[in-house]
């Protein structure tokens, strides 16, 4: 009987000392825009042709694109020397476009070449998801806007975005 008792108090020690815990795998792209904490949702990635790649989330009224050339190789997460740059404000193939829409109007907000700046580091891309950071600054496209003239992005991550051909 004792050693049934003993047996019995070890399987319920056992049992009992289970910890849940939750792993959120969902996509992430947030960032502090113009100083102030930014989360967009239904973050994705879309494949175009010619090796196009946008990243993009949204809120109600808010959206962030980011254009880029889509890594010709695997980025391994753990090695950054596979890690790839790509500066904005120097192209019209890598850029950011910040959207935002009020009850009337519509206001965009891009960089390109010679306008606004940032980067984006892709540190995470299988071909399935993609993860990295970014920074930029973007320029109102319409100078006759009375709505801010820039629109600033700093401590940008998007992570394990799914990428859609």
């Amino acid at each position: 009987m004792k050693k049934f008792l003993f047996l019995f108090t070890i399987v319920a020690s056992m049992v009992s000392c289970g910890e849940d815990i939750k792993v959120n795998n969902s996509a992430v792209f947030q960032g502090d825009k113009d100083n102030g904490f930014w989360q967009g949702g239904n973050a994705k990635a879309i494949l175009e042709i010619g090796n196009k790649l946008t990243i993009q989330a949204s809120t109600l009224n808010e959206t962030v694109a980011i254009k880029i050339p889509a890594p010709s190789t695997p980025i391994d997460p753990k090695n950054p020397a596979t890690f790839v740059t790509y500066p904005l404000g120097t192209s019209l193939t890598r850029k950011a476009i910040y959207t935002l829409t009020d009850n009337t109007n519509l206001y965009t907000y891009e960089t390109a070449i010679g306008v606004g700046d940032g980067e984006v580091v892709v540190s995470q891309y299988n071909g399935g998801t993609i993860s990295g950071t970014f920074r930029f600054k973007a320029v109102n496209t319409d100078p006759e806007s009375l709505a801010q003239k820039e629109v600033y992005f700093q401590n940008g991550v998007f992570y394990r975005v799914p990428v859609n051909p």
